[in-house]
C-alpha cells in the first residue's frame, strides 16, 4: 500500500509539473514572438546570439521545472506541520495560510534573492498562478471527495436544510452583501466605481464557504455526524451556486453572454451539469463492476470520471462542474461502494484522502502566498475590510434566522446549538480567491484595475481572517455549546471497556511473568504501559440512556456484519445496500425505540404490485416473472443475512453480559442488556419465519442461493489457505499470487454468472394435485398447457370479494388466506382450487383471497377452464363437488346447528354430501336432508309459481327444479 501511495504522489506531483509547465511554455510563446524580427546579422552578431540563446535554453529549462520544486518544498511543509504541530490549537489548513503567506513575504521583500533563487522563482510561480489551474486542478479533488466521504444517509436526511442555505441562502447573502458593498460606496467610504455587477459578483464570491478546517475539527472533537454532514454538504453545494452566478454576472460585463435570462441560464448549468455527473457516474459504476480486485483499474476510472466530469461540464457544455462532481461523488459513494471491489473500496477511500490531504496543503500554501504577493491596498481597504468581515457574520445570521423556522423542521432539524455552528463556521476559502484572480485577469476595459486589486484584496482578507479567527476559536464555540459532551451511558460503557481492557493487560501480563525468556524484564516499568484507568462516569438519566447507548452499538455492530458479509461474498450488492439503509433509518431514532420494531423490514420483502399486474400480459409476463424471482431472491438473501447479522448480536450481548457480571457495575447495565436481548431474538424469530415461508414456497431460490454461498465459501477458504501457506513460508509470494489470481478468476466467474433460478414447470406443480388424478393422458395434458406460473408476495390478494370471475387458480406453494368482510373462514395450502364457484355458477366472487406467505399459483383463464369442462365430463363433475362443497361451507356455515359444530366435524359431514342436478331426479326430498342450489332454479312441490333462484338453502320439504339446476345435498345427522 505505501508504495501504491508513493506512486500516486509521484503521478499527482508531475500531473501537476506537466499542466503548469505546458501553461508557461505558451506564455513563453506567446511573448516571444512579437518580438520576432528579420534575421540579417552579421556573424559576429549571430556568433552572440547564439551564446545568448543557450544561456536562455538554460534558464527557460531551470523555468520549467519550478512549479514541480514548489510542489515538493510544499508537501514538505506540509508534512512537517501535520507531523511536529499536530497539537497545536491552530487548525492544519490555517497552519498553511500563515506558512504560504510567510513565504509571499518573504519573496516580496527580496529575502531569497540571490543563492536561494530557485526557491524564489518556485514561490513566485505559485504566487502568479492561473487561477483556472486552481479550478481544474484542485476543484475536482476536494468537491469529489468530499461527496465520496459522504455518509449518503445522513446527507439525504440534511440535503432539504443543505439546499436551502447553499440556494435561497447563499442568493440572499450575496444580494445583502452587494446592498453592503452599494452602501459603502454611497457613504463615501470607499469603493468607488463600483456598480451593482461588481457588487453582486463580490457577494457571490464572498458567500461562497469552505469549512475545511471546521468539518475536519469536529470530527476530531467528536461532534455529531449530522453537524458535519451539513456543513460539508452546503459548502459542496453553494460552491456551485456560487460559481455558476458568477459566471453569469461576469459573462455580462464581458459581453460574452448568451443572450438567454440569468434565471434560465442559471439552471441550466445547474441542471446540465449534474446530468453530466449523473451520466458519467453511470458510465464508471458500469466498468467498475465488471472489475474485480484491482485497484489500479477501479482506481483510474474513477480518478478519470472525475476530472473528465468537470471537464466536460466547465469547459465543453460551460454547465456547472463543481455540481457534476457532487453528483458523481454522490452516485459512487451510495450504489458504487457495493460495485467497487470489496477489497479495493478501502484503499480507494484512503487513496482520496491521501489525494485531498496533497491537494489542501498545496491550495492552502498558494493561497497564503498569492494573499502576501499580490494583493495591492491602501489603509483605508483595511477599514472596509473590517466592516465586510463584521457584516458578513451579521448577512449570515440574517440567512440563518430568515430560513431557520423551515430548517428547523425538516429531516433532521436544526437545533439552536448547531446553528450557531453553522453560523461561525462559514469559513471561506480557495475557491473564492480562485474566483478573485479570475477577475483580476479580466481586461481593464470592463473591469479597472483598481476595482481589481481592491476585490482581490477584500476577497483575499476576508479568507485569512475567516481561517485565522474563526478556525482556530470555532472548538471553544463547540465545547462552550456542549456539542462534544459524552452522554452518560456512553460514558459509563467506555469507562467499563476501558476497565476490561486494563483487566485483560494485567491478566496477559501475569502470563508474561511465567515466561523464562522475559524473567528478568522489568516489570515495574512494565506496568507503567498499562492503559490508565479512566472515571467519566455520570448516572443522571442512566437507564434510558443506557438502553439507547446499547441499541445504538448493536445497531452499528449489525450493520458491520452486512459489510463483512458483502465482502466475503455472501450477501448480494443490492441487500447490502438495502439492510445497511434500513439501519440508517433505525439509528436516527437514537436507540429510542426496540431494535424490533422494523416495518422496513416487511416492506423490505415484499415485491412490487405492478409485477403482479404484468404477469398476466403477453409479451412482458415472463419478463416481469423473472423480475419477480429476482426480487424475492434479494428478499431472501436480505433475510438471510439479516438472521446472521442477528445471531452475531446475541453473541455481543453475551459478552457484555460477562463484562457486566465481572465488573459487578450498576445493575441498570443488566437490565437494559435483558431488554435489548429480547429484541433481538424476536428479530431472529422474524426472520427465520420468513427464511422458512420463503424456502417451502421457492426452493429454487434456497437452491440458487445455497450453491451461490457454498462455492464463495470455498472460494474464501482456498484463498486464506493460500495466504497462510505464503505466511508459513511454504510458497513463495509470486506462486502465492499466482494462485490468488486464479482463485479470483473464479470468484469474478461467480459474480458474473451466479447460479441460476429454475422455474418450475406447470406439469412439475400439478403432478400431486388430488382433483387429476386418473384423469385420461389427454385432458391431463390440456389441463396442464392451459395453466400460467403467477407468483404473489405476502399481502397480495389473488381474488377480491364481490369482483367478477376472471379465471381459476390452484395453489401450487404457499398458503392463502380465505375471508369475507374481516372475517376469515379458512386458510389453504397446496394443490387447493379458488376462484371455480364463479366460473361454474356465474356469480361474483364471494370471497377475498389473500397470500399469507409467498405464493406460486398456477392461473388458468375462463374460456380455458370451460372448454376443458365441456370436453369432460368427468372433470365437470369433479368441479362441481369441490365447488359444493365449499359454497355450502360458507353458506351453511352461519345457520343452526352447523354455526355451533366444531369446524373438523362441520368439514366431515360436508365431505359425504354430493352434487346432483335435475337430469338424475326430477323430485327431491329435504325432510332428512339439506340442500344448497348452486345454480338454476328450484320450486316447493306445493307452490310452482315462486322459483327460488341459487344461491338458497334448501329443507323441510320436496323440491322440483330446472333443467340446468345444480344442488348440493347433505343427509342430515344429529351432533354427537
Amino acid at each position: 500500500m505505501l508504495k501504491k501511495s508513493l506512486f500516486f504522489i509521484v503521478v499527482i506531483s508531475l500531473f501537476i509539473f506537466f499542466n503548469n509547465q505546458t501553461i508557461l511554455s505558451q506564455d513563453n510563446h506567446n511573448e516571444e514572438e512579437p518580438e520576432k524580427t528579420e534575421i540579417v546579422q552579421s556573424d559576429k552578431h549571430q556568433d552572440e546570439t547564439s551564446n545568448h540563446d543557450e544561456t536562455n535554453n538554460h534558464e527557460e529549462h531551470g523555468g520549467n521545472m519550478y512549479p514541480l520544486f514548489f510542489v515538493i518544498i510544499a508537501l514538505i511543509i506540509g508534512a512537517g506541520t501535520r507531523h511536529f504541530l499536530r497539537k497545536s490549537p491552530i487548525p492544519y489548513t490555517a497552519l498553511l495560510l500563515i506558512f504560504g503567506i510567510g513565504l509571499g513575504v518573504a519573496t516580496r521583500t527580496g529575502l531569497f534573492e540571490g543563492s536561494l533563487s530557485a526557491l524564489d522563482e518556485s514561490i513566485n510561480w505559485a504566487g502568479n498562478i492561473d487561477p483556472h489551474l486552481i479550478l481544474y486542478i484542485f476543484l475536482p479533488t476536494l468537491i469529489f471527495e468530499a461527496a465520496f466521504a459522504m455518509d449518503v444517509h445522513t446527507f439525504k436526511k440534511s440535503v432539504t436544510n443543505t439546499i436551502i442555505l447553499a440556494v435561497p441562502g447563499i442568493i440572499v447573502a450575496l444580494c445583502l452583501t452587494a446592498a453592503l458593498v452599494i452602501g459603502i460606496d454611497k457613504a463615501g467610504i470607499g469603493l468607488s466605481g463600483w456598480g451593482w455587477s461588481i457588487a453582486l459578483m463580490f457577494g457571490a464570491v464572498i458567500s461562497a464557504t469552505d469549512p475545511v478546517a471546521v468539518v475536519a475539527l469536529l470530527k476530531d472533537l467528536g461532534a455529531s455526524k449530522k453537524l458535519g454532514t451539513l456543513i460539508e454538504g452546503e459548502s459542496m453545494l453553494n460552491d456551485g451556486t456560487a460559481i455558476v452566478i458568477f459566471m453569469v454576472v461576469l459573462l455580462g460585463i464581458t459581453g460574452a453572454a448568451t443572450g438567454n435570462s440569468p434565471i434560465f441560464e442559471f439552471f441550466r448549468v445547474a441542471i446540465g451539469g449534474t446530468l453530466v455527473g449523473i451520466i458519467i457516474g453511470w458510465v464508471a459504476i458500469s466498468w467498475v463492476r465488471r472489475v474485480f480486485n484491482d485497484a489500479l483499474v477501479e482506481i483510474c476510472v474513477i480518478i478519470a470520471a472525475a476530472y473528465l466530469t468537470f471537464f466536460i461540464a466547465e469547459n465543453f457544455l460551460h454547465m456547472s462542474g463543481v455540481l457534476g462532481l457532487v453528483a458523481l461523488g454522490l452516485m459512487m459513494a451510495s450504489v458504487g461502494r457495493t460495485r467497487i471491489s470489496p477489497e479495493v473500496e478501502h484503499f480507494l477511500h484512503e487513496f482520496w484522502e491521501l489525494f485531498a490531504f496533497i491537494a489542501n496543503t498545496l491550495i492552502f500554501i498558494i493561497v497564503g502566498v498569492v494573499i502576501a504577493q499580490r494583493t495591492v491596498f491602501t489603509a483605508n481597504d483595511f477599514l472596509i475590510l473590517g466592516i465586510l468581515y463584521i457584516a458578513i457574520h451579521i448577512i449570515r445570521a440574517i440567512v440563518i434566522l430568515i430560513f431557520y423556522p423551515l430548517m428547523r423542521n425538516t429531516g433532521y432539524g436544526l437545533p439552536v446549538k448547531d446553528a450557531c455552528v453553522v453560523w461561525y463556521g462559514a469559513l471561506r476559502g480557495a475557491v473564492g480567491l480562485a474566483l478573485a484572480l479570475v477577475v483580476v485577469g479580466v481586461d481593464d476595459k470592463y473591469i479597472p484595475m483598481e476595482i481589481k486589486n481592491q476585490f482581490l484584496f477584500l476577497t483575499a482578507g476576508i479568507v485569512t481572517l475567516t481561517l485565522l479567527i474563526n478556525a482556530t476559536t470555532i472548538k471553544y464555540l463547540v465545547n462552550y455549546l456542549g456539542l462534544t459532551k459524552i452522554a452518560p451511558a456512553k460514558a459509563l460503557m467506555i469507562m467499563n471497556a476501558n476497565q476490561y481492557l486494563r483487566q485483560s493487560s494485567e491478566n496477559t501480563l501475569e502470563k508474561l511473568k511465567r515466561d523464562r525468556y522475559l524473567s528478568r524484564a522489568n516489570w515495574n516499568k512494565v506496568k507503567k504501559y498499562l492503559p490508565k484507568e479512566i472515571d467519566i462516569y455520570n448516572s443522571e438519566n442512566l437507564q434510558i440512556e443506557t438502553i439507547a447507548e446499547t441499541r445504538r452499538r448493536i445497531l452499528e455492530q449489525e450493520k458491520s456484519s452486512y459489510w463483512h458479509q458483502f465482502k466475503d461474498g455472501l450477501l448480494s450488492p443490492l441487500a447490502v445496500r438495502k439492510l445497511a439503509d434500513a439501519i440508517n433509518e433505525i439509528l436516527d431514532e437514537g436507540g429510542l425505540v426496540s431494535l424490533s420494531k422494523r416495518k422496513d423490514l416487511e416492506e423490505m420483502w415484499k415485491t412490487p404490485k405492478l409485477l403482479n399486474t404484468l404477469q398476466s400480459w403477453p409479451i412482458v409476463g415472463k419478463i416481469a416473472q423473472r423480475l419477480f424471482f429476482d426480487k424475492l431472491t434479494v428478499s431472501y438473501d436480505c433475510a438471510r443475512g439479516f438472521v446472521e447479522a442477528q445471531e452475531e448480536a446475541i453473541k455481543l450481548v453475551e459478552s457484555m453480559y460477562r463484562a457486566v457480571n465481572r465488573e459487578e457495575v450498576d445493575k441498570s447495565e443488566e437490565e437494559s442488556l435483558a431488554i435489548v436481548e429480547e429484541e433481538i431474538n424476536e428479530n431472529k424469530i422474524h426472520g427465520q419465519t420468513f427464511l422458512r415461508n420463503l424456502r417451502k414456497s421457492y426452493p429454487e431460490i434456497y437452491t440458487a442461493i445455497a450453491t451461490r454461498q457454498a462455492i464463495r465459501s470455498m472460494l474464501n477458504y482456498e484463498r486464506h489457505t493460500v495466504e497462510r501457506l505464503e505466511k508459513k513460508g511454504r510458497i513463495e509470494s509470486d506462486e502465492a499470487n499466482k494462485m490468488i489470481n486464479n482463485i479470483e478468476v473464479r470468484m469474478k466467474k461467480l459474480i458474473d454468472t451466479p447460479p441460476s433460478i429454475e422455474l418450475p414447470k406447470a406439469v412439475e406443480l400439478l403432478h400431486d394435485v388430488p382433483w387429476l388424478r386418473d384423469i385420461d393422458s389427454k385432458t391431463y395434458a390440456k389441463v396442464v398447457d392451459s395453466f400460467q406460473n403467477k407468483i404473489f408476495s405476502v399481502g397480495d390478494k389473488l381474488i377480491k370479494e364481490k369482483g367478477q370471475s376472471d379465471g381459476l387458480f390452484v395453489i401450487a406453494r404457499g398458503t392463502v388466506i380465505i375471508s369475507i368482510g374481516d372475517k376469515i373462514i379458512d386458510i389453504f395450502g397446496s394443490g387447493n382450487i379458488i376462484g371455480e364457484i364463479s366460473l361454474l355458477t356465474g356469480l361474483p366472487r364471494i370471497v377475498t383471497v389473500t397470500a399469507e406467505s409467498p405464493v406460486t399459483a398456477l392461473w388458468m383463464s375462463s374460456s380455458n377452464f370451460l372448454d376443458i369442462i365441456n370436453e369432460s365430463k368427468e372433470l365437470e363433475n369433479r368441479f362441481w363437488n369441490m365447488a359444493g362443497i365449499r359454497f355450502s361451507e360458507i353458506i351453511l356455515g352461519d345457520i343452526e346447528p352447523f354455526n355451533i359444530w366444531r369446524q373438523k366435524q362441520f368439514k366431515k359431514w360436508l365431505k359425504n354430501g354430493e352434487v346432483v342436478s335435475p337430469k338424475d331426479v326430477d323430485t327431491i326430498s329435504f325432510t332428512d336432508k339439506i340442500g344448497v342450489l348452486l345454480y338454476g332454479s328450484a320450486f316447493k312441490k306445493e307452490n310452482k309459481k315462486n322459483p327460488l333462484k341459487a344461491p338458497v338453502i334448501l329443507e323441510k320439504t320436496e323440491y322440483n327444479f330446472s333443467s340446468n339446476a345444480k344442488v348440493f345435498i347433505c343427509k342430515l345427522e344429529k351432533e354427537e
